[in-house]
């Protein structure tokens, strides 16, 4: 009897830790932009328990683009992993920042019908894209211009839609080529389709799976966004160094079965992505002023530390 007691006894003050611990995580809210390699280090955070670690209970929340940053300057979320929007918005002159960026290099790869075999050969053709005047409209015209075709007059430019509708009009032949994403390129090229130029060969400042945030966070609650920040890196060199887990965690969370696929999106993974979160003045500046083309109107000179503040990534590497 006494023995039975005293089990009963352990159990509960095991419980009664477990649920202390529980109490001692901070709730946060994440707001991730989708699905993407970009993306992966916050998905190793979450399953590999690095946020945990850093007394954070994060719960990622899906939400598209500039809906995203709405949500944050909202209140709604305390980060976003939509990076575009986030520089976009600082630009503008919100208070909003960039303290981290997973990948500092386009994922956008031209892909085109099997006939094509050039971005020369879009001459008179139809390709399409997401929007007008956003940054996948502008690295096209980027990409037809250096190879001296003038958009909509050699090459006539329509919007499709979001990845998905872009793959669709170029499997039913209703465009000859469209800026498409991993996976999606390595699945089009495996049925024939070319891959005919790589968006980050003509413009190399821009950031894919940032964390944005508030200036009124920084200021309010700066040991948070360390936290934050300092999970995220751990979770960052963890995917870069650790193939076999890796291998393991991005079929399930890109959902993709494909053994020999899964190796191809992780090789390239590693040639994108940031060594340690921050990129350098120069690419900050060329980050503006490509934003700057995108929301149009007359550029004026917006300093990096109007956009950026890598000093949480400093913190968290010393």
């Amino acid at each position: 009897m006494l023995s039975k007691s005293f089990f009963f006894l352990v159990i509960l003050i095991l419980l009664i830790g477990v649920s202390s611990a529980s109490a001692q995580l901070k709730k946060v809210r994440f707001s991730t932009t989708g699905i993407s390699i970009s993306e992966l280090p916050f998905k190793v955070a979450q399953v590999k328990g690095f946020w945990r670690e850093e007394g954070l209970d994060v719960e990622a929340i899906l939400i598209r683009g500039a809906v995203g940053m709405q949500a944050l300057l909202g209140g709604s979320v305390d980060y976003t992993s939509a990076s575009g929007s986030t520089i976009a918005a600082a630009v503008r002159g919100l208070p909003v920042k960039l303290v981290f960026i997973s990948s500092s290099k386009p994922q956008f790869e031209l892909i085109s019908q099997p006939q094509l075999k050039s971005v020369q050969d879009l001459k008179g053709k139809i390709v399409g894209i997401s929007s007008r005047g956003g940054s996948n409209d502008l690295m096209l015209q980027m990409i037809l211009q250096k190879n001296g075709l003038a958009p909509n007059k050699d090459v006539t430019v329509i919007i499709v839609g979001a990845q998905e509708e872009s793959v669709i009009a170029l499997r039913t032949g209703r465009i000859a080529a469209a800026l498409i994403t991993p996976p999606r390129n390595f699945m089009l090229q495996r049925d024939g389709f070319n891959r005919i130029a790589y968006s980050g060969d003509y413009m190399t400042t821009y950031a894919n799976g940032g964390i944005g945030l508030t200036d009124e966070k920084i200021k309010t609650n700066p040991a948070e966004v360390l936290a934050f920040v300092r999970g995220t890196i751990k979770a960052l060199q963890y995917s870069m160094k650790n193939r076999g887990e890796m291998v393991k965690i991005m079929p399930g969370y890109l959902g993709i079965k494909d053994p020999a696929l899964i190796d191809q999106l992780y090789d390239l993974y590693l040639t994108r992505q940031s060594v340690d979160g921050s990129v350098d003045e120069p690419w900050m500046k060329g980050a503006i002023e490509f934003t700057q083309k995108t929301l149009g109107g007359a550029a004026k000179e917006v300093p990096s530390s109007q956009v950026f503040d890598f000093s949480f990534v400093q913190k968290a590497a010393r």
